[in-house]
């Protein structure tokens, strides 16, 4: 299934407002790029995750499951009013609206580039260790960030 134009429809007012761009890596994976990171947004069955991709100390592109981070500060705000969904594709629409309505709200600082917040996500219980990005990821963001 393709999703990108949900991808736009949802996250062109932050593409606008934060100065975005956007990629699409494959029919399961887009990303939202600035020009030191990128939020990669993976499409599994009928679920959307989170990955943070930025340059390491190296120079090398490094990736952050940052999905359980993020989420854990939205709140019913985030997921008021939220259209029914029958399909697949409309459940991925609306994950792509709860995040275009949470991001902005508690990681403006994220969409800004700011990177402070990696020093606090290390520290969080369900932090992964990074993992360098390796393959098509690293061929479609290798340019950008």
């Amino acid at each position: 299934m393709k999703y990108e134009a949900d991808f736009i429809k949802r996250f062109q007012p932050l593409i606008e407002e934060y100065k975005l761009n956007y990629k699409v890596i494959s029919e399961e994976e887009l990303a939202l790029f600035g020009s030191n990171f990128a939020l990669v947004f993976l499409i599994h069955f009928d679920e959307v995750s989170l990955d943070y991709v930025s340059r390491d100390k190296d120079n090398l592109l490094v990736s952050f499951d940052v999905w359980s981070y993020f989420l854990h500060v939205f709140d019913d705000k985030d997921r008021e009013n939220l259209p029914k969904y029958n399909s697949v594709q409309e459940r991925v629409d609306v994950s792509f609206l709860i995040l275009a309505r949470g991001l902005p709200r508690h990681w403006s600082s994220v969409l800004n580039g700011d990177d402070k917040w990696l020093e606090d996500y290390e520290q969080y219980e369900l932090a992964g260790v990074p993992r360098e990005v390796i393959g098509d990821l690293k061929d479609s963001l290798s340019l950008y960030i």
